[in-house]
């Protein structure tokens, strides 16, 4: 009989699913404090087991464009958001993100879909997924009739897959900086008025990175806060 010995417990993880396209995975620039890994975020990894968290935070994207277009996503001020509100908390990112990406290509039994579902039903077992943050429409512009119906059957599925009904879900709006945004924002903003237990965080003052297309990287501090206030709303009323 062994005396003396303590068994330490493994963490469990208050887990949030990372998806969408190009500006979720991030292109924008990181400063010098954005490449230290954050206190109480964790990174699902390609051998599926958690990792302090630091950018890109794409990186092990099982869909992802190659690793030199990773850069500055939502999800790090997001993170460390929501390591501010819940204090003692550890949190775990799957993020699976590819740019380029129209809502069709991540509808049930899509690739895109499949890899997000598969990264999720694994980091499940270390921890319960508390919510997913949704950024993507870019590609949906010139092609934006029923985007919110698409969006809600994906979300339906994707909740039913997880075995979480009331799984909290956080859309953002895209960048207008070229006039051309309103039709595809409008469907992203009609989102929680179709989906129950969902938010949409407003793009209104974000600037771009030069291209007209990606968050720059003050834009891109202030979507995640954004994002993290929405789910934080969200995990209140569930």
């Amino acid at each position: 009989m062994l005396t003396g010995c303590t068994v330490q417990k493994k963490p469990r993880y208050d887990i949030i699913l990372c998806i969408g396209q190009s500006n979720m995975a991030g292109r924008a620039a990181m400063a010098p404090a954005d490449t230290v890994p954050l206190q109480h975020v964790f990174l699902f990894n390609e051998k599926d087991e958690w990792e302090p968290a630091k950018n890109p935070l794409n990186r092990y994207s099982t869909i992802r464009k190659e690793i030199s277009m990773q850069r500055l996503g939502p999800a790090w001020t997001f993170s460390k958001s929501l390591v501010d509100a819940y204090p003692g908390k550890n949190f775990g990112l799957v993020v699976n993100v590819r740019g380029g990406t129209s809502v069709d290509l991540w509808r049930k039994g899509s690739h895109y879909y499949n890899e997000a579902v598969i990264k999720a039903l694994k980091a499940q077992k270390t921890g319960t997924i508390i919510g997913v943050i949704w950024h993507q429409g870019e590609a949906d512009r010139n092609k934006w009739e029923g985007y919110t119906g698409k969006f809600s059957d994906m979300i339906a599925h994707l909740r039913q897959d997880l075995g979480i009904p009331d799984l909290p879900v956080v859309v953002g709006e895209i960048g207008d900086w070229k006039g051309n945004s309103g039709s595809v924002n409008g469907q992203i903003r009609a989102i929680p008025g179709k989906v129950p237990f969902t938010r949409c965080v407003s793009a209104d003052g974000l600037m771009h990175m030069g291209d007209t297309l990606h968050f720059n990287t003050e834009a891109q501090y202030e979507l995640g806060r954004r994002y993290a206030a929405e789910l934080i709303q969200l995990l209140r009323v569930r």
